[in-house]
């Protein structure tokens, strides 16, 4: 588990079930992601098993949750993509709604980026502006435009 000044955050593990249904099934979050339809119970239960099982070590989603209340703030964590010109790490995130624009992103994003070591994408929404600034805050440079599943696309990268 890793703590900084507000936040503790560790692995996602299945008992972080209902905040990943509650978070998914909210379209104002995903709004902006690439999958943009809210999900249902089913479809968030199967990407959760999914999620879990392609951890490899430090390359995992993790669950973000406050140290002062142990409330669930969100998930950020990396997952493997395969792009068209080779394969990447990319590091998201997403918060639930009330802990938005708070720093919960940046702070967590950034505490979670020393885990991986080498070149680390963000593929952000070209309308995402808030996660741009977070991309922003942790390092990361704005490397290019691109079109991922079919949205306007930014890929963010950076060197560690």
């Amino acid at each position: 588990m890793l703590h900084t000044e507000r936040l503790e955050i560790r692995k996602l593990a299945p008992g972080d079930l209902a905040d990943w249904l509650r978070l998914l099934a909210d379209p104002e979050v995903t709004r902006l992601l690439h999958f943009p339809a809210a999900h249902t119970p089913e479809q968030s239960a199967e990407l959760l098993a999914r999620t879990i099982e392609r951890a490899d070590g430090d390359v995992a989603m993790y669950a973000v949750l406050t140290r002062d209340g142990g409330d669930t703030v969100g998930f950020v964590g990396y997952a493997p993509r395969r792009l068209e010109w080779g394969d990447e790490v990319e590091l998201g995130w997403t918060l639930f709604r009330e802990f938005q624009g708070l720093g919960y992103a940046t702070e967590a994003a950034r505490a979670i980026r020393a885990l991986v070591p080498g070149r680390v994408i963000s593929l952000i929404r070209i309308e995402n502006t808030a996660s741009q600034n977070v991309a922003r805050k942790i390092g990361m440079e704005h490397e290019r435009d691109i079109t991922h599943v079919g949205f306007a696309t930014q890929l963010w990268a950076s060197e560690a």
